[in-house]
């Protein structure tokens, strides 16, 4: 079992911000390519990942039930059963990337035409969803397969799947995309295809090394208790994604409130974004960490070691939101000039700079405690508290604002009201720790 010191919360917490920064870069590499080509391909290629990554972040919350499972059995010291549930885990995933294919595929079109893109725009989006989808078992087994690893305190390894996952993935779609080697040039479609075949090619080989006993655990027989242990993996998953699905659905509905202000305003927005998702993905990275620490601790007993572990937790990612939003904050002019040479959208971006700095130590406490609310198996609070805070949040106030007449920066300013319920409310239940008496193993 890990102890919670602040060098293990750490050495827990970076290889998981690096796997997902690692992800992040090959999202923008793939972006400047299709850059390269023209405006067409840019929209095809941001509607392809945004729609993909839509389902990926509700995959990504179905995976809390493998994190709470494998991560308490595991500080059980039940390797046997730990091994079960992650065999399991991957089974039902790579199922869900099949069904996907099956439902996905044939609708793409249906999918693509939501964004309302020029033709040639929208032609190429739907190829490139095609071969998107299409890898989407070897993408979501892999990624389960990170979880149940990162479960058992094991973070190197799903750092090593990353970075060859990447580094693949961006040689390979380069390949399709321009026929090297000999190979058919694919367009943007190349990208997609690389992708996949680099998920594909990373996901299988570290199934073999984990199959051969290489890994920190072995695979068991996911077949026994198959039906009763799959009903309990999607009991504590299913809240967290669908608490996935109400978030992008009401930032959704958040952007059509924006355009209303025209485009130098969700220019703004946009970029803001960006520098909020590099310290989403940190604080994401604390929420992991949070949910792996508390699930073996509870599962060894230990219900102080869970409560202090995650408090501990939440102390350090908060100080270093604190530290990153000064910074950016000191630098709010130049990183706007850096990101785009436009006076109106530079003086809104200034503002809503400040705004992001000022939220980003409520995100990190919001982030720490939902993820040790979801080590416990308590996912089902954290989803009510979301689905409240967008309601409110993300489309009644902006609604009423833009009734109003308000100016946009107050619009800006909701995302300090989303944190603000979300830490505040979670916080709560954290501390009244009705959560630590959760029940979601058989041998407890």
């Amino acid at each position: 079992m890990i102890t919670a010191s602040t060098s293990s919360i750490w050495r827990l917490t970076w290889p998981t911000i690096l796997s997902n920064i690692a992800f992040m870069l090959m999202g923008l590499v793939f972006l400047k390519i299709a850059g390269g080509m023209g405006t067409d391909e840019v929209a095809a290629a941001t509607t392809g990942q945004r729609l993909f990554f839509m389902f990926y972040a509700i995959m990504m919350g179905l995976s809390s039930g493998t994190t709470a499972m494998v991560g308490r059995y595991w500080g059980a010291g039940d390797k046997n059963l730990a091994g079960r549930l992650a065999a399991l885990s991957v089974v039902i995933f790579s199922f869900d990337g099949l069904l996907l294919c099956w439902i996905a595929i044939p609708f793409r079109e249906q999918l693509v035409g939501i964004f309302g893109l020029t033709q040639e725009s929208n032609r190429l989006a739907v190829e490139f969803v095609f071969w998107t989808i299409l890898f989407a078992p070897a993408m979501l087994a892999q990624m389960v397969l990170s979880f149940a690893l990162r479960a058992t305190g094991d973070t190197a390894t799903p750092l090593a799947m990353a970075l060859i996952s990447v580094i693949l993935g961006v040689y390979c779609g380069i390949a399709y995309t321009f026929g090297w080697h000999g190979l058919a040039s694919r367009g943007l479609s190349g990208l997609a295809i690389g992708s996949g075949i680099g998920a594909t090619i990373t996901v299988a080989g570290f199934l073999a090394l984990w199959v051969g006993g290489a890994l920190s655990f072995k695979p068991k027989n996911p077949l026994p208790d198959f039906i009763s242990n799959g009903r309990a993996l999607v009991k504590i998953g299913m809240p967290a994604a669908a608490e996935q699905m109400f978030f992008q659905a009401g930032l959704l509905v958040f952007l059509v409130f924006l355009t209303s202000y025209g485009n130098a305003a969700f220019a703004t927005y946009g970029i803001g974004l960006s520098i909020l998702g590099l310290m989403i993905v940190v604080a994401y990275s604390f929420s992991i960490s949070s949910a792996i620490l508390v699930s073996q601790h509870l599962g060894a007993g230990d219900k102080q070691g869970a409560y202090d572990a995650a408090k501990k937790t939440a102390r350090t990612s908060v100080y270093l939101m604190i530290v990153g939003g000064a910074v950016i904050s000191l630098f709010a002019e130049e990183i706007a000039r850096f990101m785009i040479d436009d006076p109106e959208v530079i003086s809104l971006m200034v503002p809503f700079i400040y705004i992001i700095s000022c939220s980003l130590p409520l995100m990190g406490i919001e982030f720490s405690m939902a993820g040790a609310l979801r080590g416990a198996g308590d996912t089902r609070y954290p989803m009510m508290v979301t689905l409240f805070s967008i309601a409110l949040s993300r489309v009644l106030v902006p609604w009423i604002l833009v009734k109003m007449g308000a100016d946009v920066i107050w619009l800006y300013a909701t995302s300090l009201l989303d944190f603000g319920i979300k830490s505040s409310l979670n916080t709560i239940r954290f501390r009244k720790k009705a959560w630590l008496n959760l029940k979601i193993t058989n041998n407890e």
